[in-house]
């Protein structure tokens, strides 16, 4: 989408020779953010809840209810596969005729929310019986397709507040709100609880649609101007990129799978020695992590000003690959403290510049379908291990360490491929 001229001092200088140098837009990606963290809290109190609500209606033991909630985690992944770029696509079209997307992203927010709201109140009020047997896995399946509808068209936004260079920049204030919000799982998990499943549904729902209504807003600062392409009546060159396409999905299942298998890498390492050495719990740990990522996220943003971002996540996943395999030595608590922390530098450039990779590998009429291919490649990852292996307790560490380091390796042939391909093409 092309900025026209505003009286918004953080808007871009339309007469720059170079629109990939475009300034960014804060109260846009600060806007972009609330929603992200909107929609992590809302899985996070979901997550939670689940197998309360499951153990509740069916009648479960705890560790049975447990294992349905991961079954329909793992459903609601395989559905995203699908949702994802389908309705990312749909974002572009209707960015194309109307020069926006926000009415698909309101529309699916609105959804989801009601059948948010309705899963507690079915299990509230409709107690455990067949018809309420049935309703809640087929509410659950409902709202995470809904939810599934709106998150490519709502980060794709992204392209539109930043150029091109700017991306993993504007992209770090993505990383740092997810991570922070992220941290409530492992760390207020119970007080979650304490609260009670209306208060809980409730605060997330009502962030939501706040998040939404606040990025609403900020999107009004930015005139609508309809895209060229529209005006030429021209077919869009979708198979052009089928290559782009087909490597930002590969590179989001790579990540993805790796991401799912270090955080098992993590718990992993704690519960050996880091554990006795600091006196703190895993859930302790595992959200302080989140949260030093998160913070660390700012940091690598800057040097993303410095450094081409493709090229910045080739060194960061060699650097991250590196300390796995320092890791599978152990050399004591304290040096995996300071190995890790290094990884956690080189993950936070990883997360910068994800969006910001799938985004500059095809042009802007395609920013929906592509985030949402890269979301898909993510989401079938990460369906697909939780099918084949769902207790990776079972898998030895050193074999978990190998594993993570070969998918986060084969997302760098896939980004060295990406860049390759894409040297010459020119973002819109």
């Amino acid at each position: 989408m092309t900025i026209a001229p505003t009286s918004n001092p953080s808007s871009p200088n339309p007469s720059s020779p170079n629109p990939s140098d475009q300034p960014v837009l804060w109260l846009q990606v600060w806007s972009l953010a609330s929603v992200q963290g909107a929609i992590t809290l809302t899985w996070i109190a979901y997550s939670v809840y689940l197998p309360k609500f499951i153990e509740q209606v069916f009648a479960y033991p705890t560790s049975q209810a447990q294992q349905f909630a991961a079954l329909l985690l793992v459903i609601e992944s395989a559905i995203a596969v699908i949702v994802e770029p389908l309705f990312g696509g749909l974002s572009d079209r209707w960015q194309r005729w109307y020069s926006t997307r926000m009415p698909l992203i309101v529309a699916g927010v609105i959804a989801a929310t009601a059948l948010f709201i309705g899963l507690p109140s079915v299990v509230i009020f409709g107690g455990a019986n067949d018809v309420t047997r049935l309703l809640l896995p087929l509410l659950a399946v409902l709202w995470a397709m809904m939810m599934a509808t709106f998150r490519s068209p709502v980060i794709c936004l992204i392209g539109s507040f930043a150029g091109s260079t700017k991306l993993p920049l504007a992209g770090s204030i993505l990383t740092l709100v997810g991570g922070l919000i992220g941290s409530i799982r492992p760390l207020a998990t119970n007080f979650i609880l304490g609260l009670g499943a209306p208060i809980t549904f409730a605060i997330a729902s009502f962030s939501l649609l706040a998040g939404v209504a606040g990025l609403r807003n900020a999107m009004l600062y930015i005139p609508k101007q309809l895209n060229p392409e529209l005006e030429k009546h021209e077919p869009l060159p979708f198979r052009d990129y089928l290559r782009n396409f087909a490597i930002v999905m590969f590179v989001g299942a790579t990540l993805g799978l790796g991401m799912r298998l270090f955080g098992d890498v993590l718990r992993g390492t704690y519960s050996n020695e880091i554990t006795k050495l600091t006196g703190l719990s895993i859930d302790i740990l595992m959200g302080s992590t989140l949260i030093i990522q998160a913070l660390l996220a700012l940091a690598t943003g800057q040097i993303s000003k410095l450094i081409d971002n493709k090229r910045l996540m080739l060194f960061s996943l060699g650097g991250f690959a590196a300390g796995l395999g320092l890791l599978s030595v152990g050399y004591g608590a304290i040096a995996a403290l300071v190995i890790l922390f290094l990884m956690l530098i080189c993950l936070s450039a990883i997360n910068n510049g994800m969006v910001a990779f799938a985004l500059t590998m095809v042009p802007k009429v395609f920013s929906g379908l592509t985030v949402g291919l890269f979301f898909s490649g993510l989401s079938g990852a990460i369906a697909i291990f939780g099918y084949l292996v769902p207790k990776t307790s079972a898998i030895p560490l050193a074999n978990m360490i190998l594993l993570t380091m070969i998918a986060f390796l084969t997302a760098g042939v896939g980004i060295a491929l990406g860049d390759r391909i894409t040297r010459k093409l020119i973002v819109d």
